[in-house]
């Protein structure tokens, strides 16, 4: 009996001995083309939340002056989600070249 439990010791004690060593290391190496996939993935979806806050910032802006029509002689309409276009399509430059109108837009409101 003495020897079951010097043995049910000894392997409680590998067993502690073992499990931090394994813990915060992966179990192998990620291939290039792993590590290209999650670089890939973080752009796209930086690429999707510039889109979603450029169709943010295009729905406060006005094409130009309202048109009169029956009884809102002065008054605008702010265009509707169905009538904005569709930045799925655009690019990285495209948007960046987009931001960059619309910050100068706000400088020239604001002077």
């Amino acid at each position: 009996m003495r020897s079951l439990e010097y043995q049910t010791l000894f392997i409680s004690l590998c067993i502690l001995h073992v499990c931090p060593l394994c813990e915060a290391r992966p179990l192998r190496k990620r291939t290039v083309s792993e590590v290209q996939l999650m670089h890939n993935l973080g752009e796209l979806k930086q690429v999707q939340e510039r889109r979603e806050w450029l169709q943010l910032r295009l729905r406060g802006i006005h094409g130009g002056p309202a048109r009169a029509s029956s009884g809102e002689a002065g008054r605008r309409r702010r265009p509707r989600p169905e009538e904005l276009p569709d930045l799925r399509d655009m690019t990285p430059e495209d948007i960046q070249s987009a931001l960059d109108v619309l910050e100068k837009l706000l400088k020239s409101k604001k002077s």
